[in-house]
């Protein structure tokens, strides 16, 4: 009874994490669009125009935003799986 208690526990922290960084959240899940739609649009007018130098670091920059924003979500998320993995480890008897 008290390893459920501690898996509830656990489970309501990491609700209480996830609505104290929701905004943090939505504008990493903004940006990235964003920088989705930046990459995608200089490779188009690298298909049409050929490769210019600015549409070059405009790409460098937008996948860079990607890769920080999408690393910072998965940060979050391995930190609330952090949280909650002893209490799975224990329910299964390891």
């Amino acid at each position: 009874m008290s390893d459920n208690t501690d898996l509830n526990t656990k489970i309501e922290a990491i609700r209480s994490m996830l609505s104290m960084f929701r905004f943090e959240r939505i504008m990493y899940i903004i940006v990235t669009l964003l920088s989705f739609l930046a990459l995608l649009t200089c490779s188009v007018i690298m298909v049409f125009q050929g490769s210019k130098m600015p549409v070059v670091v405009a790409m460098f920059g937008s996948s860079g935003g990607i890769a920080f924003t999408c690393g910072r979500l998965l940060k979050m998320w391995g930190d609330s799986m952090k949280l909650l993995a002893p209490s799975v480890k224990n329910e299964d008897g390891n």
